[in-house]
């Protein structure tokens, strides 16, 4: 294989990585209200068994994930999109509250 051939190879390598990445950035993001514990590990990449562990904690408990169950809708959970995104957030006084 010549050099050329190599860097052209490369070259093709890097647009299939740019153009997934573009796609990804474009891809409309998912607003429903309420996710499953399916939906939060694709989403997020949060174990969904993690996540139903942690949902099924006193809500006292500091790991506690609140849910709900929708009538009609068989047996899942759902929790809230915006609960879920809150608990991910980086907090920055992280050390003041711990004391």
């Amino acid at each position: 294989m010549t050099i050329e051939q190599t860097l052209i190879n490369k070259i093709t390598n890097l647009e299939d990585k740019l153009d997934f990445v573009v796609s990804a950035l474009q891809k409309k993001r998912d607003a429903t209200k309420y996710l499953t514990a399916q939906d939060i590990e694709a989403e997020f990449g949060i174990d969904q068994r993690t996540v139903l562990n942690r949902s099924n904690m006193h809500p006292n408990q500091n790991g506690f994930i609140p849910s709900l169950k929708i009538t009609g809708k068989g047996r899942r959970k759902y929790f809230e999109r915006k609960v879920i995104e809150r608990l991910l957030e980086p907090t920055s006084n992280y050390r003041r509250r711990r004391r």
